[in-house]
């Protein structure tokens, strides 16, 4: 079960939520300071981008199964790293948009992976999905500490630094499968 292919779905489901777990507990720190200023119920409010996974799960299912698990998480990769690249746009307008780019694009990484994960296995899925919802939630803690330190010494600044090196999981992992599929595997 713990093949390659395999472990490799459980490192996208630790990057991706790595990121995703640092941008919303961090990004309350950015907002509350300087040049925001921003109050606890407008950043409260920016919570409410999250109702995008419940549009954006069964949306990239669907596209995942049309073009591939691969191509999602790139895409999704892509998407999420636009997102993060736009927070450093001094507005909260254009931050709240973004919000919903951090959550369609993680919720298409996350959709993909799980996909392709239960696609590859012909047995030992309820231990492979475990392993999955395990990395999940260790990229989300190890995310949130490394992002804390990276705050404390850079702001928003590093943070985002951080976050869009770890997208480069999701996307290497995307193009190893797109790659792969192409190759007939």
């Amino acid at each position: 079960m713990t093949s390659l292919p395999v472990l490799r779905i459980f490192l996208v489901a630790f990057g991706s939520f790595f990121v995703f777990s640092s941008v919303f507990n961090f990004l309350p720190f950015y907002l509350a300071g300087s040049p925001f200023h921003a109050p606890t119920r407008t950043i409260t409010f920016l919570y409410l981008s999250y109702v995008m996974g419940i549009v954006i799960g069964p949306l990239s299912g669907k596209l995942s199964n049309r073009i591939g698990n691969g191509v999602c998480m790139v895409l999704g990769a892509g998407v999420f790293a636009l997102a993060l690249m736009l927070t450093r746009i001094p507005s909260i307008a254009v931050i709240a948009i973004s919000l919903f780019g951090v959550c369609a694009g993680f919720f298409t990484i996350h959709s993909a992976a799980a996909g392709l994960l239960n696609r590859r296995l012909s047995s030992g899925h309820g231990r492979a999905n475990s392993l999955y919802v395990l990395f999940y939630y260790l990229g989300g803690y190890t995310g949130i500490t490394s992002s804390g330190h990276c705050y404390t010494r850079m702001g928003w600044l590093g943070v985002l630094l951080l976050c869009l090196s770890m997208l480069l999981v999701p996307l290497m992992v995307g193009v190893v499968e797109i790659r792969t599929n192409r190759m007939g595997r």
